[in-house]
């Protein structure tokens, strides 16, 4: 009996103890969600919302918040507009003669190329044209002068004499003997010189503009007219037979009986 009481003791202390301890962990529990709702309202906009908590809550674990996407979309190049400098002479387009060979000229005639290359550098070839009709000179910077200058030269003097006079021509440029001090027929280095300071101050030449010569437009028309297909020509008609009849040859005709003859004796 005394052992019975004993167990029962032990086991009836067991349960008060176990009890005291859960409810202890409840009072934890209740303390935790009782300060759960000061740490979310301090945090602000990082609360989660309902939707979120209830979600959470049937998932077992906390749902990521996902952040707003913007599309990357690439920014068009900017396209570089050719800056024409400011010179001191008359632009290319308000010279008649000038504008008037150009309209002679493509992008791809070795000349334009070449004169545009000499003044601008490198460009698209649609634009040739265009920006040269607005040179008027070059306009560099007292530093940058002397050797900007130089690197010109150095293009005018890569030229062939041919190349060179063609691109003279082209700009109106004269470089008749007459008008060289030396009154002589100038080489590459006097037409060198001339062009360079044409290019730093343009002027037109105060040609009158030439017309095409009456020859010239002959010529183009009897090369079209070479060019346009022949007609052809009826066929000749058949020579007609000489109708008149041939003259038949006299005989002589014989002695009629009655006639004398002289026999010789």
């Amino acid at each position: 009996m005394d052992e019975e009481n004993t167990t029962a003791a032990a086991a009836d202390a067991a349960h008060d103890t176990a009890e005291q301890s859960n409810d202890e962990s409840t009072a934890a529990v209740q303390e935790n969600a009782d300060s759960a709702p000061a740490d979310e309202t301090a945090s602000g906009a990082d609360a989660p919302t309902d939707d979120a908590k209830d979600k959470a809550a049937s998932s077992g674990r906390p749902k990521r918040v996902r952040k707003t996407t913007t599309n990357y979309v690439p920014e068009e190049e900017m396209k570089k507009e050719m800056i024409i400098p400011d010179g001191k002479g008359e632009k290319l387009g308000e010279m008649p003669n000038v504008v008037n060979k150009f309209g002679d000229v493509t992008w791809s005639t070795p000349c334009l190329k070449s004169l545009y290359y000499i003044v601008f550098g490198v460009g698209k070839k649609a634009e040739f044209k265009k920006h040269l009709l607005q040179f008027n000179g070059f306009n560099f910077s007292e530093e940058k002068e002397e050797a900007e200058l130089d690197k010109v030269t150095q293009k005018i003097h890569k030229l062939k004499l041919d190349q060179l006079k063609e691109i003279m021509d082209l700009c109106d440029i004269d470089r008749s003997m007459d008008s060289f001090e030396e009154k002589k027929n100038p080489d590459k280095d006097m037409l060198s010189t001339r062009f360079l300071e044409w290019l730093q101050e343009p002027k037109a030449s105060g040609k009158k503009l030439k017309k095409a010569s009456a020859k010239r437009k002959s010529s183009s028309s009897s090369a079209a007219a070479a060019k346009a297909p022949k007609k052809k020509s009826p066929p000749k008609k058949a020579k007609k037979e000489a109708s008149k009849p041939k003259k038949k040859k006299q005989t002589a005709q014989p002695a009629d009986e009655d006639e004398e003859v002289n026999i010789p004796g």
